[in-house]
């Protein structure tokens, strides 16, 4: 048996057939609740973990071209905020791991369900820890990861400029 999850990680039931966004773990918690902070199983791209709900947003209307969700790497850091910093001066196997993903990247597509899972493993693994010398880092969040994947990008922070949105 195959254990489904949604583009951000929630458990949504069992799938007969393997696909992009199963695993054969099994949840400890297969409620399907969407009460906001009810607690309910999230797929952090390794393991399941029990967190309380938080609804999805809406899905953004469909742009003529997907590449309007391509952003350089760098303004892809700028959207961590301070975060960046503690990522890049840890050395928790969770940070990491963001680092040697985002390194030689020329851009990142903000639709990449591996960029939703690789923020719900910085969920799941409470990272990165808060570094004073980063005034206001601390641990990624359900609502920072909104914010870093739905935000619609602008002209500056596309890899490709000039795109048509």
């Amino acid at each position: 048996m195959n254990f489904e999850f949604d583009l951000w990680g929630w458990y949504i039931g069992q799938a007969e057939e393997p696909g992009l966004r199963t695993t054969p773990l099994a949840p400890a918690n297969t409620s399907l609740t969407e009460v906001e902070g009810e607690p309910r199983a999230n797929w952090t791209g390794v393991e399941w973990v029990e967190l309380p709900y938080v609804a999805p947003p809406a899905p953004v209307e469909p742009e003529a071209d997907p590449r309007l969700w391509w952003v350089d790497v760098g303004p892809f850091k700028d959207r961590l905020g301070m975060d960046i910093g503690a990522i890049a001066s840890s050395q928790h196997s969770a940070c990491l791991g963001v680092k040697e993903f985002l390194n030689g990247r020329k851009y990142v597509n903000l639709r990449d369900p591996k960029v939703s899972l690789l923020l719900g493993v910085m969920i799941a693994n409470n990272q990165p820890a808060a570094d004073p010398v980063w005034p206001g880092s601390g641990p990624i969040t359900m609502a920072k990861k909104a914010v870093i994947l739905d935000t619609p990008t602008t002209e500056e922070e596309r890899h490709i400029k000039g795109l048509e949105g």
